[in-house]
């Protein structure tokens, strides 16, 4: 068989993406199984953008569309990869933090600039504050997460 052919017959199943930012997300980070480290980062990094800009109210109409489309056509497929590679079961954001920890070897006060110094690095570790918004902005981008690792379950 050809690959005109098989074009051919898959031609009938296609849904053209009219979408200009969904066409570019769909060429540059196609849904897809995520198989390394960098590749998890780019995707967790692009949807913690995605995601940032829609809580902000940045997008509207058929961007915002677009966005939870493709958000929804890719997040199975970091949620996967980070199930395979970090702790699984139901993990405080403060067990998360630690585990990170472990993992690159760092010290309160390597995350001091991160959580607003290392008093609130201690208080977060010792569940006397929760981590806020910002706190989970910077540590998804430093250690290449999406920024869900750092939510309580059910939250």
């Amino acid at each position: 068989m050809t690959v005109q052919t098989l074009e051919r017959k898959l031609k009938t199943f296609e849904e053209p993406v009219s979408h200009p930012l969904l066409r570019w997300l769909y060429l540059h980070l196609p849904p897809q199984p995520i198989t390394s480290r960098k590749m998890h980062k780019a995707y967790a990094d692009s949807v913690g953008i995605l995601m940032t800009e829609l809580e902000l109210g940045k997008l509207e109409g058929s961007d915002r569309g677009a966005v939870t489309k493709y958000l929804k056509s890719v997040l199975p497929f970091v949620e996967q990869y980070e199930k395979k590679e970090y702790p699984s079961g139901s993990v405080s954001p403060e067990e998360m933090l630690r585990f990170f920890m472990e993992q690159h070897g760092l010290a309160q006060q390597d995350l001091a600039e991160e959580l607003g110094g290392q008093p609130a690095v201690s208080y977060v570790l010792n569940g006397r504050r929760k981590l806020t918004r910002e706190q989970i902005v910077r540590l998804a981008r430093r250690f290449g997460v999406s920024e869900a690792t750092f939510y309580p379950s059910g939250a």
